[in-house]
């Protein structure tokens, strides 16, 4: 069902054409963590992407828009939806490692723009972080009004090549759909998103959690990015066996622990609660446990040392946690 997770992270882009660069072995990528420090293999657990269905859903709609925005003016979007922990970083992640930007020699090559929020941000707050990010002296944007900072983005996006912008928790640009009426649920900054998209023409994904979903079928105006993939919590099934099986090969120890062990398995699940996020940080720490006490393969006492660090307690699933 799932395989050794890819671990490409080419790039579109180079000076002066576009060309794919392979990134290493998947397998080289796991010897280099083995030959590494505990703290080494703990990170490569939490790197390393695994293609559950959702996540390889994702990304076959983030490619095949990509491949429209090559070819197309104003290409759509997509909205990826999710609870926290459900893999939307992951899916980003993937993104932002296969399409880096490129220092030419006249020129900056920037395919994706990307853009995080903590809180609603005003207009002129979004067009100099996305013009930062192409390279702008910040102190040639001082004085600028708002359609002279869009003017500018205008060109240096045609110039930098993007081909799309991604907004990461992105519920915090818009206005709850409950407090306006259906067709604008967006407000005066949704507006000015989808004025953006006009003039710019390039691909949007809009990153966010589940409030996000009722904005986007509130406002009419967001048709203009009709793509959506909804990721959800794992449910104990075979999706999620396949997922600790394809684990088990990822794993930098010297030998597999036997995941899908149908008790093990049971309590690895109600020890990440469905959540991928979770399931990876466990699984880093019982690595780092095991590694450091040069064990080759992870156990439920390691997984049970692993549960008590990210959970904070003492009652595990996979037994009680040692003392020393």
């Amino acid at each position: 069902m799932n395989t050794m997770a890819d671990l490409q992270s080419e790039h579109l882009f180079a000076e002066p054409t576009p060309d794919i660069v392979p990134a290493l072995d998947p397998q080289q990528e796991r010897a280099r963590a083995m030959a590494g420090t505990p703290a080494d293999r703990a990170q490569y657990v939490l790197d390393v992407p695994i293609a559950f269905d959702e996540y390889r859903r994702a990304n076959k709609y983030i490619d095949a828009l990509l491949t429209r925005a090559k070819v197309a003016k104003k290409p759509g979007g997509l909205w990826i939806i999710g609870e926290g922990g459900r893999g939307k970083s992951f899916i980003l992640e993937r993104l932002l490692k296969r399409l880096k930007p490129i220092e030419g020699d006249h020129r900056r090559l920037c395919p994706v723009l990307y853009l995080t929020f903590e809180a609603r941000p005003n207009i002129g707050e979004i067009y100099i972080r996305l013009l930062m990010q192409l390279g702008q002296d910040p102190r040639s944007m001082k004085g600028l009004n708002l359609k002279e900072l869009r003017d500018t983005l205008r060109d240096a996006v045609q110039t930098a090549g993007v081909l799309l912008i991604a907004f990461d928790e992105a519920q915090h640009l818009w206005v709850l759909a409950s407090k306006k009426g259906k067709g604008d649920a967006g407000g005066a900054l949704g507006a000015t998103l989808k004025r953006l998209y006009e003039i710019l023409g390039v691909a949007f994904i809009f990153i966010g959690t589940p409030p996000l979903d009722e904005i986007r079928r509130q406002d009419e105006q967001t048709t203009r990015w009709p793509g959506l993939s909804f990721l959800k919590a794992f449910s104990f099934n075979e999706e999620f066996l396949g997922i600790l099986a394809t684990l088990d090969e990822c794993l930098p120890m010297p030998e597999k622990s036997n995941l899908i062990d149908s008790k093990l398995s049971k309590a690895i699940f109600d020890s990440c609660r469905g959540s991928f996020r979770l399931l990876k940080m466990l699984l880093a720490e019982a690595v780092r446990t095991a590694s450091q006490k040069g064990k080759p393969r992870i156990s439920r006492e390691h997984l049970a040392e692993a549960h008590f660090l990210v959970h904070c307690s003492e009652e595990t699933p996979f037994g009680p946690v040692p003392l020393n």
